[in-house]
């Protein structure tokens, strides 16, 4: 398929805004540091990726990393888990959510822990996952995975967990190959780094209007399509769009004159600095009013 200019040039828009994404979501410590821990690596997919479906109640994931704390004490005597730790970690769930945060259905007194989709559960959870594999460190069991040219092995091992789905596991092997380094001309079915969300969705619509397809890997693989015509990442690319739409354009009809007008592109971004260095400002006066009180009570 051959892309017209206006298409490559957001490509190569969506591209340049990608260090956004990357120095403020994948800032963090934890996100390097995860591939020389495996404790580190699971504490990061907890808080980051697997709680993170539309809907899911924000305690979730706090209770998941109470667990793990928990039982493998901040990690001190973390290894390859058991079958024996799903089924703790996963009564501790339970508990912890009836007794900390009092979730609990008033229809049938039962605690709401949402088993069905909830990564942490014994069966199919993530732990679970980890001991059927061998593995310490999901981070690093992906990245090899992918580095060894197994992307569709390593995209079905994170979707078969409970409660992940095809976004999420798109999106943490995005991340995953991102903060690894990887070469994006060595990976296979690099589609599979592609997660579709409403703001990607969006993207798709301004980029090809009526033409886009209706299945999930004709998107994924249109997208990388574009990104090798444009000679642009296609990681940079999902990265920038989704961060420009969610974070800065906030709606379609802003997202769709951003990404096709510049000038306009440029007086968005910068009424987002400037109310980003508002709230900071504030963040700021309040610290220096706390050390003024604590000053003087000292």
């Amino acid at each position: 398929m051959r892309f017209n200019e206006s298409q490559i040039n957001i490509a190569k828009f969506s591209k340049k805004v990608s260090p956004i994404y990357q120095n403020s979501f994948l800032c963090k410590r934890i996100f390097r540091e995860q591939f020389e821990n495996g404790y580190k690596a699971l504490v990061c997919f907890l808080k980051n990726y697997a709680y993170e479906r539309q809907g899911a109640p924000a305690a979730y994931s706090k209770i998941a990393l109470k667990c793990v704390s928990n039982k493998y004490q901040n990690g001190s005597n973390w290894r390859v888990p058991t079958k024996g730790d799903a089924k703790d970690l996963w009564e501790d769930y339970k508990n912890i959510a009836k007794s900390d945060y009092d979730l609990l259905d008033n229809r049938t007194g039962k605690v709401k822990v949402n088993k069905t989709h909830n990564p942490l559960k014994a069966d199919r959870g993530v732990v679970d996952k980890l001991v059927s594999s061998n593995t310490s460190n999901i981070a690093v069991y992906i990245r090899d995975l992918i580095s060894c040219g197994d992307t569709t092995e390593a995209y079905n091992f994170m979707n078969a967990i409970r409660g992940i789905g095809e976004k999420i596991a798109s999106l943490y092997l995005r991340d995953i190959v991102y903060l690894a380094g990887l070469d994006e001309e060595n990976i296979s079915d690099l589609h599979l780094l592609q997660p579709i969300d409403t703001w990607l969705e969006q993207t798709l619509k301004i980029l090809f209007n009526s033409d886009v397809p209706k299945k999930l890997q004709e998107k994924q693989k249109l997208i990388v399509d574009l990104c090798k015509e444009s000679e642009v990442s296609s990681i940079s690319f999902n990265q920038g769009a989704w961060v420009l739409g969610s974070q800065i354009a906030g709606e379609f009809e802003t997202f769709k004159t951003v990404l096709t007008d510049y000038d306009f592109a440029q007086k968005i971004i910068g009424n987002h600095i400037e109310e980003k260095e508002g709230y900071l400002h504030e963040v700021k006066n309040v610290l220096d009013n706390l050390r003024h009180t604590a000053d003087n009570a000292g």
